[in-house]
């Protein structure tokens, strides 16, 4: 049967499940979110898949991403008797093969994720192989733009993001020297945001001196410390970290312990509440372009946020938001797809739907351009300056 259409956001909220039950699924079995359908409803509601690095070096984005995608789920259970599966992909690229068939096998109508470019990198050609459409919230790189897949994303990509950054920096800080370091652990996204923002910082006459390289998780330069350290030797104005919160939090504290340290400018995969936690005041006057404004006064936003906060007892931030976003697109989809139409072909003929705070629409190979804003952390929270 098909279930009526109703206000999702009057749902009375399912009681918090333990955190646990989520952190303790590996790659080996996938945990299921069951959530009530109508009562006298025979068919089964559309079952979903997350996939998202639960566990290892980016697991702050897959927690809060699995948050996001619950919360949309629960949301319009009543109407859709939707499910979701999780699959911690530990941010291992070289488990995502057989993690890709397991999903497969779980007969699941859309995929929510990866969280992460390098995660997607090997994705996207399982998922292809597979006939799995994926709807990813943060997956940035421009490297998978202009694809004809099945794979869809309801943020910007680097190249938007690294722009408007250099930008604002050039024109409006009136910065004109830079250095770079970036953490090629998450190498398809990190190299591309970095190559964007370099291209055009010197379009605008900036100068930026070679980039500085590490890897988190392999090969002789891993410590994000001794990468921030050798920074100063480029004499720059800002110091920009194209890496994840819990190395940017450690590059800010190096850097901000040195006489005289430069700005600070940190790509969006940073900008989560770990950033601010574990950062401290070493992050104070860090800017950071996103998605995400915090002061919107959008209701669907200011509902959500409200919802969010009794379900987890914190703030969503850009994470959350955009799962939040990109589960209520599929669940848009499969709410208007026609009989025998495969769920790429409704993206694509719908292409605009409803976001918490501006509308997502998708160009013909399921990229978005959605408003930016630059963020400084004031205070211990990101404030909208640009």
């Amino acid at each position: 049967m098909k279930h009526r259409r109703s206000d999702p956001f009057h749902i009375k909220p399912a009681p918090a499940p333990d955190r646990r039950q989520f952190l303790v699924a590996g790659l080996t079995a996938p945990v299921l979110l069951a959530l009530p359908t109508l009562t006298g409803c025979a068919d089964r509601g559309p079952r979903l898949a997350l996939l998202a690095g639960l566990t290892g070096p980016a697991s702050d984005l897959g927690v809060a991403g699995r948050d996001g995608a619950v919360l949309a789920i629960e949301d319009a259970a009543a109407r859709t008797g939707a499910t979701l599966l999780e699959f911690d992909d530990g941010q291992q690229p070289e488990q995502i093969a057989a993690l890709a068939q397991r999903i497969a096998n779980s007969d699941v109508t859309a995929v929510i994720g990866p969280m992460t470019s390098s995660i997607a990198r090997v994705w996207i050609p399982e998922a292809e192989r597979l006939g799995l459409v994926t709807v990813s919230p943060t997956v940035t790189s421009h490297d998978f733009a202009g694809q004809d897949d099945g794979f869809f994303r309801v943020c910007a990509t680097t190249r938007e993001y690294a722009r408007r950054s250099a930008e604002f920096a050039v024109q409006t800080r009136r910065w004109q020297r830079f250095a770079i370091v970036r953490d090629d652990s998450n190498a398809p996204y990190t190299r591309s945001w970095a190559e964007h923002f370099v291209a055009r910082a010197r379009e605008m006459g900036a100068t930026v001196p070679d980039i500085i390289v590490y890897h988190r998780t392999q090969g002789p330069n891993r410590d994000p410390a001794q990468a921030a350290q050798a920074a100063p030797s480029q004499r720059p104005e800002v110091l920009v970290i194209v890496a994840n919160a819990a190395d940017t939090a450690v590059m800010a504290q190096t850097t901000h312990a040195r006489p005289d340290p430069p700005a600070l400018l940190a790509s969006e995969w940073a900008a989560t509440d770990q950033l601010i936690v574990g950062g401290g005041r070493s992050v104070e006057g860090l800017m950071v372009t996103q998605f995400l404004d915090r002061n919107s006064r959008a209701p669907a936003y200011l509902t959500f946020a409200q919802r969010f906060v009794l379900r987890y007892g914190r703030d969503p931030g850009f994470v959350e938001t955009a799962a939040y976003d990109a589960t209520r697109v599929v669940l848009q989809a499969l709410d208007a797809q026609r009989h025998r139409e495969p769920l790429k072909a409704t993206l694509l003929r719908l292409r605009r739907f409803d976001g918490l705070q501006n509308p997502i629409e998708f160009d013909d190979f399921g990229d978005c351009s959605r408003p930016l804003v630059v963020t400084e952390v004031r205070n211990g929270r990101y404030v909208v300056v640009g």
